[in-house]
C-alpha cells in the first residue's frame, strides 16, 4: 500500500531542493504545452490539468483521511482564482511566444511579490534578496530588448506580451497567498482548491467549444496534469519553509530549463545578449540560494 506520510518525510527532507525540482516539472509542463496543436483551446488545456491534479490531489487527501474542505475557505478560494487566471495567461504566452522568452517574461513575477509580500504579510525583504532579485531583472531585460529579439528574428504582439506579464502578476499574488495559507491549511488543502476553481470556473467555457484531442494531444495532455501536480506539490512545500520573495529567486531555474527545451525541440535561437541574460538570472538564483544554505 501506498505510504504517503513516507513519501512525504522524504520530499520534505530535500529542504532547499523542493523548489529546483518544482521548477525543473514546471518546465516540463511548459514543454508539453508547447507541444499541442492550437485547435485545442487554453481553456480545455487548463481543465484537463485541474481534472487530472483534482484527481490525484483528493485520492490522497482521502489516504490521509484529510478535512478537504479546510479552515479559511475565501483564502483559499481566491488562491485558486489567481492561480487559474495565472495558468490561462502562462498557457497563451507559451503558444504565442518562442519558450525561452515567455518563460523569462513569466519570471518577472520576483519582483511583484516582493512588493505584495511587504504589503499583504509583512515579510522583510533582507538586502541579499534586493540584490539578488535587481540582478534577475536586469538579465530578464537584457533578454527583452527589441534589438535582441530582433537579433533573434523573433517577432511578439503587444498582447501577448501584457498577457504574459498579467500571468507574472497573478502568479506572484498566488505566491503570497500559499504562503499566508501555509500557516494554517495542509499542503493538500491548499493544492486543491487550485484544480477545484479552475475546473469549476472553465467547465462552462470548454462544454460549449469542446474539441476532442487526438492520441498525440491526449499524450500531451496527460503529461501537463502530471509534471504540474509534481511542480505544484514539490512548490507549495517549499514555499512553506521559506519567505515567498527569498524562495521565488530560486524558481529562475525554469528560465534555464526553458531555454533548453526551447534549443532542443523547437530550434529557438540562443545567442549572446540572451546567455548574458540568463547568466545574470541564475547568479541571482545562486545568492538566494546561498543564503538559504547558510540559514539551514
Amino acid at each position: 500500500m501506498l505510504n504517503i506520510e513516507e513519501l512525504e518525510k522524504k520530499i520534505n527532507s530535500l529542504n532547499k531542493f523542493n523548489l529546483v525540482f518544482a521548477s525543473f516539472f514546471f518546465s516540463l509542463m511548459t514543454l508539453c504545452v508547447k507541444n499541442i496543436d492550437k485547435r485545442i483551446s487554453i481553456y480545455e488545456l487548463v481543465l484537463f490539468r485541474s481534472f487530472l491534479s483534482l484527481i490525484i490531489t483528493l485520492f490522497i487527501i482521502n489516504l490521509k483521511n484529510i478535512n478537504p474542505w479546510g479552515k479559511n475557505r475565501r483564502l483559499l478560494i481566491l488562491r485558486g482564482v489567481l492561480g487559474t487566471l495565472a495558468l490561462v495567461c502562462i498557457f497563451y504566452a507559451i503558444r504565442n511566444m518562442p519558450l525561452a522568452i515567455s518563460t523569462v517574461i513569466q519570471y518577472t513575477y520576483p519582483i511583484f511579490i516582493s512588493i505584495f509580500a511587504g504589503i499583504l504579510i509583512n515579510e522583510k525583504i533582507t538586502r541579499n534578496i534586493i540584490f539578488a532579485l535587481i540582478i534577475g531583472w536586469i538579465g530578464i531585460l537584457i533578454i527583452l530588448n527589441p534589438n535582441q529579439l530582433s537579433n533573434i528574428n523573433v517577432e511578439i504582439e503587444n498582447n501577448s506580451i501584457l498577457i504574459a506579464f498579467l500571468g507574472a502578476i497573478c502568479t506572484a499574488l498566488a505566491y503570497v497567498t500559499v504562503k499566508k495559507l501555509s500557516s494554517t491549511e495542509n499542503v493538500y488543502v491548499i493544492i486543491e482548491y487550485f484544480p477545484l476553481v479552475s475546473f469549476i470556473t472553465l467547465l462552462p467555457f470548454v462544454i460549449i467549444n469542446w474539441v476532442t484531442p487526438n492520441w498525440n494531444e491526449l499524450v500531451w495532455i496527460i503529461g501537463i496534469g502530471i509534471f504540474t501536480q509534481l511542480g505544484q506539490t514539490f512548490l507549495t512545500i517549499g514555499l512553506k519553509n521559506l519567505p515567498a520573495s527569498e524562495a521565488s529567486t530560486i524558481n529562475y531555474l525554469q528560465v534555464l530549463f526553458g531555454s533548453i527545451w526551447g534549443i532542443l525541440f523547437f530550434n529557438e535561437i540562443i545567442n549572446i545578449n540572451f546567455l548574458l541574460g540568463a547568466s545574470l538570472v541564475l547568479l541571482g538564483t545562486i545568492i538566494s540560494t546561498s543564503k538559504i544554505i547558510k540559514r539551514t
